[in-house]
């Protein structure tokens, strides 16, 4: 079987692309929430039983070897399945 240099590419930087447009996309919604939010005093303090010690911010995300490893292979996967329906596509078209 002979790989296809040019789809390969293709399929690398499409998954990296829409990869990047994915994290672009959450960024952008969090600084337009960061931006657009108006807490409500008013209400905060009409119970004292409910008053918060801490503030939380995002999510703890710990960047250890097998989450890298999962998000590579999620890469990798996404990148081959990519080439197979684009190579399927061109087979069919092909024969048609």
């Amino acid at each position: 079987m002979s790989f296809n240099k040019r789809l390969c590419v293709e399929s690398l930087l499409v998954t990296l692309f829409m990869t990047l447009g994915i994290v672009g996309w959450k960024v952008a919604r969090g600084m337009w929430m960061t931006a657009t939010y108006v807490p409500d005093i008013s209400q905060s303090y009409s119970s004292v039983a409910n008053l918060q010690s801490q503030v939380a911010f995002g999510a703890v995300v710990r960047w250890d070897a097998g989450l890298i490893l999962l998000y590579a292979a999620g890469f990798i996967l996404f990148a081959a399945a990519y080439y197979g329906i684009r190579t399927g596509f061109r087979r069919w078209k092909q024969h048609s």
